[in-house]
Parts: structure tokens; C-alpha cells; sequence
């Protein structure tokens, strides 16, 4: 996919701005739902891409779990 330069963002912008923007994607949502939810599963798989870390966390569930368990069952107000 080509890079998207700030002026072709710009371009793209103005362009929905000037078809109508938001009221232009109600329309195309209510007229065409299979085209509205293809531009929308593009527009979230690129967030989702987007906001994938770069670090792995590990997790020991069962430590976890014993460590919520064990807050559970303290008389309330303790921690």
C-alpha cells in the first residue's frame, strides 16, 4: 500500500468535507450497509494494526487468581 502523505490525507478530507462528511456516511450506511461496514472493517483492522505493542506481558493466571481470591476473603477495608 502507497504511503499516505499529510497532503493526500488533507485531499481525502477535504473531499468528505465536501460530499457531505458525516451526514454522507449516514447516508451510505442506511442506502448501502454492505459498503458502509466494508469501509468500516477497513477503518478498524487499520486501529487494531495500530495499536498492537511492541512488548509481550505474561501473565501467571493462577498466581493471579489466588492473589484475588486471597483479597476476597479479607475482612473489608484491608488490603
Amino acid at each position: 500500500m502507497a504511503k499516505l502523505t499529510p497532503e493526500i490525507l488533507d485531499g481525502i478530507g477535504a473531499a468528505f468535507e465536501k460530499v457531505g462528511g458525516v451526514d454522507y456516511l449516514t447516508e451510505i450506511a442506511l442506502r448501502d450497509p454492505p459498503i458502509f461496514f466494508l469501509l468500516l472493517g477497513k477503518l478498524l483492522q487499520a486501529e487494531v494494526k495500530a495499536a498492537q505493542p511492541n512488548t509481550t506481558n505474561t501473565l501467571n493466571l493462577g498466581k493471579e487468581m489466588a492473589a484475588a481470591e486471597a483479597r476476597l476473603t479479607q475482612p473489608s477495608g484491608k488490603k
